[in-house]
């Protein structure tokens, strides 16, 4: 008598953390092309490849998936700075305050459409639910990155508002910059971080 063996195929489904990816990255995309208000959950759901079901498996809403791609966009905006300021020495602080600010102006430069989508930003009338506080993630990753300088001087600032006037200088101004229809982006970028740093190291106390 044979006995028939079965051969392990490939899984029939996805992990739900791979899912729910999906899912995100389907929303980002549909997002950032037709708007939040255009967008559809079927849009979403057909992107990604899944049923509806699925979708309301990982989350209730249009809304809830949105509040969960602007976390992720965070998440990753806070990585990346990381790294480039972990890119240069320790004790080269005002080195990766300078990387951080620099790295911050060019994302927002190169994902602009996804911000501006995802925070409700047009260039007629800008408005926006990002919450420039300390409860805001990228913020606090920046009030931590200055509350790591060694040794500062008597007159330094309170990190947690220094990081709030220095963040909001670079916001507004990124902000404004592409907002104005210029065509040398890359170099009035150049020229915000310049102006941006100078003013972190004038306000930071910092002789660099």
């Amino acid at each position: 008598m044979s006995v028939r063996r079965i051969t392990p195929g490939r899984p029939r489904t996805k992990p739900a953390e791979e899912r729910r990816a999906d899912l995100l990255d389907a929303a980002e995309g549909v997002f950032a092309e037709r708007g939040i208000d255009a967008a559809r959950i079927d849009e979403i759901t057909e992107r990604a490849g899944v049923a509806i079901g699925t979708f309301y498996l990982h989350f209730s809403s249009k809304r809830d998936i949105m509040a969960a791609v602007q976390a992720r966009f965070v998440d990753r905006l806070v990585e990346r700075q990381h790294a480039a300021a972990q890119n240069l020495p320790a004790d080269d602080w005002i080195g990766r305050v300078d990387a951080w600010l620099s790295d911050a102006v060019r994302i927002y430069v190169e994902h602009a459409q996804l911000h501006d989508v995802l925070y409700g930003h047009t260039p007629i009338n800008a408005t926006t639910e990002i919450q420039v506080s300390p409860e805001n993630a990228h913020v606090e990753a920046f009030r931590r990155l200055i509350a790591e300088r060694p040794d500062p001087p008597a007159d330094a600032p309170n990190p947690a508002m220094a990081a709030l006037l220095i963040y909001s200088a670079w916001y507004g101004g990124t902000h404004a910059l592409l907002h104005h229809e210029a065509d040398d982006i890359d170099r009035l970028a150049d020229e915000l971080i310049a102006d941006i740093t100078d003013l972190a190291h004038r306000y930071l106390r910092s002789e660099r």
